[in-house]
């Protein structure tokens, strides 16, 4: 497992749009998934979580599994493994003094140990990458 924090100075509510409505504007060039650095990356309450480029390309990043504003989100995370071996992704947006601790918890989920494993250095370095993209935006 994986979990890694940060804290914004904002409160739950806005930390939530943030990182669901407003991702395509801070998420690393590096970490996206079409060859377009402006593409708009959506994680929606419908259950899609996806990133679509200007020209239409859309890549499936995962489905959304809990979508409760303010509180948390629970994803099954595509990235490194394709959908046959999702990882778990959890965010909780949790109010602290001075702001909203965002902390993300990256586990197993249906990928299995080995799969897992194998990816989860490059899933901790992403994270730290997410995870000051988006305290840099605030």
């Amino acid at each position: 497992m994986i979990s890694k924090s940060v804290v914004l100075p904002c409160s739950p509510e806005r930390a939530f749009s943030l990182f669901t409505e407003e991702a395509g504007q801070w998420w690393p060039a590096e970490r996206r998934h079409t060859d377009d650095e402006s593409s708009s990356i959506r994680i929606e309450a419908s259950g899609r979580f996806f990133e679509r480029a200007r020209d239409g390309t859309e890549v499936e990043l995962g489905v959304v599994r809990r979508f409760e504003p303010a509180s948390r989100l629970t994803l099954d995370w595509f990235p490194g493994t394709g959908p046959d071996d999702a990882t778990q992704v959890e965010i909780r947006f949790e109010a602290v003094a001075g702001g909203t601790c965002v902390t993300v918890i990256h586990d197993i989920g249906a990928a299995g140990r080995e799969v897992f494993g194998r990816n989860a250095s490059a899933y901790a370095r992403s994270w730290d990458a997410v995870l000051a993209a988006l305290a840099a935006q605030v």
